[in-house]
This record gives C-alpha cells, structure tokens and sequence, in this order.
C-alpha cells in the first residue's frame, strides 16, 4: 500500500491528544532525588529531559552492586545535556566505520564515557487536561559491551508528539554490567544490567505521573542487545507488574531449545571468570577491584577480550533470584502474564554487523557451513544451492550473509505463532523490515541491521551528517512510528488510515508486517514470492521446528 494518500489522515491521528494544559521547558517537575527543568525539542510542544538519574552512581563502594537510591540534590537541575554514556571501549566504533559514519560522525554530541551513567532521557509532549499519557521505556543496543541511551536514531520527539512518553534508559555494559565473581553472589552478580532495566522501570512507575504519564500503561523496547535485555526483563519475576507490553527489534525472539535455556548458570559464569580476571589482576581482591580507576579494565587489548568473553558475551546468568530456570522459559503456557508483544527483524541483519561490500568467502566453505548446520538431509530436500546460488566468492559472502538473516525472519515468525497460541490473553506481532536505507552502498547494506530505528523513532531529519533521505522515507517513517505510537497506547499497533496488520497465529502461518522498498503490507508468503528463491522460507521452517522442539 502506498503511504502517499494515508498520510494525512495517518498525521492527524497520530498528533491529537487530548485537550491538553501547557508542559513548557521552563517548567520545574519534582522527581525522585529534587526538581528538573527540560529543554524545548525539535518538535514544537515536546519538552525533553535529559540525564534524569534513576540511580545512585555505580562507583566505588557501588561498583558491582544492585542499583542504590538516587542521590538527592539541591535546586533544579538543568537537564539540557546528554548523560555520561556508561563505560565501553572507545574504539568500538572507530572513525571510518559504518556505525561511526552512522549515529556517531559529530564527536561533539558523543557523550564521555564514564561509570555514572545510570540516567534516563524523557521526551514528554504536553499534560493531558484528563487521563494520562501511555509509556514507552527503551533498552539500547550495542551487544551489551558499547552504545548510549542518547544517540541520535533515538531522537523520539514526533514519536512523543504522537501522544506517548518516550524514555530511553541506560543500563552498566560489559564488565561492569555483567561481571560475576566469588563474593558477589548476593548482590546480583553477573545481573548488574538487567537489575539496571528494572530499576528504570521502579523510577517511572514512582515518577512517570509527574510528566503526564500513566504507570499502568509502560511498554518495554529494545533493538538488538537490548531486545535481549527486553526478553531478560520479560523473564524476570522483580519486573512483574511493572509493564503491559513489550516490543523486540532484531530479535533473539524467545525460542530456547528444549532443556537448554538461553542463560548460563552464576555458578558457570563465577567459574570462567573467576581465573580470567585473577590473570588480568593477580592478587586482587574484590575490594581491590572496587578501588581501581575505570580506565585500569579497559587499557590492555589483549586483556579486554578475555575479560569480555566471560561478561557480557556470557550475557545475564539463571541465580535464582533475578532469573530462574522457570522464569526464562517464555515458550511456557501463559509465560507472557498478558503482556502484548510485537517481535520482528530486518532483511538484512549481517550486512553492517559482519560485513563490507568487497568481502568474499570460498564457496566450498560457504556450502559447508550450511551443511553442517541444516544437516545433509533438509540440505539436499530443499536443494540449497539453488536456494543461495553462488557463482562466485563474493556471491558466496553474500548468500552467506543472507541465508543468516533469512533464518532470523523465520525464527520470529514462529515465535510469534507459538507465544499466541500458549498465551491466548497476549496480542503478539511480527514485523519484517525490508526497506533500504538510500546511499552508502545501499545495493550491499540493504535494510541493515538497526535501520529500522530511523523510522519506528521517526528520528529522520534533513541535517548535516545524515542520509540523503527520499520522501518515501518520511512517508515510511510516519507510518511506522504511527504503528508502534498505537501499540504503546492500546496494545494494538492497528490504527486509522494504517495497513491492516493481523496478530501472528498458527492459522494464519505466521502473518507478518513487511515494511518493504516501496509498500507496507500484512503477508504470510515468502519475501521471494515467485521467485525461485521462494521456499527459502519453508527451509528455515523446517530446520528451526525441528531445532526448538516444536510441532505444528
């Protein structure tokens, strides 16, 4: 369907919100901890509040520690500029790198990095006279070991005009959100960050009624990492009640093989990290630890990896406490508690994440991998190398990379079906994004993984640094951000002058919301239709319902 013609009716829908009493910048709201005052957005009528903390720093005496009160101070504090970002190596996007070239090409508005990072930024359109305004609370990606709450994808002022609160949370990284070590068991070790996400989420449930908002309408959001975290949030019994629905971009989903979770156990993780950071730090106790600059984990390159591998790349730990073996099973019957959930991806996850246009892989390696990875038999049933033909390395890279993404598309789609049918109070969707951003090597990068940001945040802008944008662009932009603005306030993301978009259920074959090139519309077909890629799908299917344990 074309956006051109909706667009109108699609603006002024999303726009209105009830009569309304003026909530000016110059404004002093009290929160937890004193006052602030916001800051006008680009977007007349939505104030923002930046580096609102929801937490004590995490330093020193904190450092490896639940999340403490917030500090309390003195006067109205100027929330005019962007939080600290939360710890991370700087050369994790470095100049001349897709992500740098990206969201992070102005050093200026790069927030520096340091552990007092626990804040919160809130976009806020003006008071209802009567009601309240529903929430949206939104985890960052990055892989859990770099990235800020503050970056400009984020820019959630027409989102927030739509008639929703936007809040964008930080949460520790790495080593400081993840690490585990003898000694710290009752003080969620290996946790940090998830009991950072909850932590957010106590703040605007106590706080979110200043501002206009409604504590009992909260949506929880992620992309990546932080879809992740969305699922862990999910899954944990300290953050029941706290939300109603909950949106995952470049989803992990929710499937777990059967008797694997998708967690290790404290116990494992205190295990691997226990010698690793004894050869990083030898002698040093936890205390010790506690004491030393930031900067001491984060200066030796051949330390950092190690100690990464057994943080966050080891991800949040079953304790028994934050997460138990039952709580992580979301494939459970009623596991959702009639949380409504929209799941999705984009069609081309790898491209930014793995790759570079002039890559290339041996093309024997490439049929190997999938090989062994389907197995001989689903392999040659759907005769693969047609599926992903590739007459040459770099059509090998590129297959290989598409093949990836292809199989996250499926993934959703049954996660989708499964969570509706084992939870029949939830309303669940599935989203497939498909549009290509313009210039940079769009034939390559295609609808890279994290593009769809740009629009569900309606965060395009005409300015220097970013893309060239299309007016289909715009026109796109409006309509998903109109979707997702619906889904916060009422669980549905179906509106007026809105493609229809049916929730995902076994009788339907997963129906999804393809955000494609130049249309927007509801499916339940392969990408490939009529092509003779077509059953690429219908592979994947098979492979993963075999995978997961799931029958029809």
């Amino acid at each position: 369907m074309r956006l051109s013609r909706l667009l109108s009716i699609v603006a002024l829908a999303g726009l209105i919100v009830s009569p309304a009493m003026a909530q000016t910048p110059d404004a002093a709201i009290a929160v937890e901890g004193g006052q602030i005052r916001g800051v006008a957005s680009d977007v007349a009528g939505v104030t923002i509040y930046k580096a609102v903390p929801f937490a004590a720093p995490p330093v020193g005496d904190n450092r490896w520690k639940a999340p403490q009160p917030v500090v309390p101070w003195s006067g109205v504090k100027d929330s005019s500029a962007w939080p600290n970002r939360c710890t991370q190596l700087a050369s994790a996007n470095p100049p001349g790198t897709f992500y740098y070239n990206e969201y992070y090409w102005d050093p200026a508005k790069d927030p520096k990095d340091s552990e007092d990072c626990l804040y919160l930024n809130i976009w806020a359109p003006a008071k209802p006279v009567n009601g309240s305004l529903p929430v949206m609370v939104y985890y960052h990606g990055g892989g859990n070991r770099h990235g800020n709450n503050s970056e400009v994808e984020f820019n959630a002022a027409k989102l927030a005009a739509k008639g929703i609160i936007v809040v964008s949370a930080a949460y520790r990284l790495n080593i400081m959100g993840f690490l585990a070590l003898p000694g710290m068991k009752e003080e969620g070790a290996g946790n940090f960050a998830i009991l950072d996400a909850v932590a957010a989420l106590k703040w605007v449930h106590n706080n979110i009624g200043a501002f206009g908002g409604d504590p009992g309408k909260v949506t929880i959001a992620g992309q990546s990492a932080g879809s992740r975290n969305v699922r862990s949030v999910l899954s944990t019994p300290l953050a029941k009640g706290l939300f109603q629905r909950a949106i995952m971009h470049s989803s992990p989903t929710v499937m777990a093989q059967p008797g694997k979770p998708n967690y290790v156990t404290l116990a494992d993780k205190t295990a691997a990290a226990g010698p690793v950071f004894e050869k990083s730090f030898p002698g040093k106790s936890l205390d010790d630890l506690r004491k030393l600059p930031a900067e001491e984990f984060y200066k030796d390159p051949a330390k950092i990896d190690a100690m990464y591998a057994v943080t966050s790349n080891m991800y949040a730990v079953i304790d028994g406490h934050v997460l138990t073996t039952d709580s992580v099973d979301l494939t459970k019957e009623g596991a959702l508690n009639g949380v409504d959930v929209i799941v999705g991806t984009v069609a081309d996850e790898r491209t930014a994440l793995d790759g570079a246009p002039d890559k290339v892989m041996d093309i024997t390696a490439f049929h190997a991998y999938w090989k062994k990875l389907l197995g001989e038999e689903l392999y040659a049933k759907y005769a693969f190398e047609k599926l992903y033909p590739a007459s040459n390395e770099r059509d090998a890279y590129r297959q290989h990379l598409k093949a990836q993404a292809d199989l996250l598309l499926e993934q959703n789609r049954i996660a989708g079906s499964l969570l509706t049918a084992r939870n029949p109070a939830s309303k669940v969707y599935v989203f497939y994004f498909n549009h290509p951003t313009p210039g940079r090597d769009r034939e390559f990068y295609g609808a890279w993984h994290s593009s769809d940001l740009w629009y569900t945040f309606n965060s395009l802008r005409n300015e220097p640094g970013q893309r060239q944008w299309a007016s289909y662009d715009f026109e796109l932009a409006e309509q998903a951000s109109s979707m997702w603005a619906n889904f916060v306030k009422t669980g549905d993301p179906n509106g007026e002058g809105l493609p229809a978009w049916p929730k995902a259920s076994r009788s339907n074959n997963g129906t999804y919301m393809s955000f494609a090139e130049t249309s927007t519309g509801a499916t339940s077909a392969s990408p490939y239709l009529g092509t003779t890629a077509e059953r690429r799908n219908a592979l994947f299917h098979d492979y993963q319902m075999t995978f997961y344990g799931v029958s029809e």
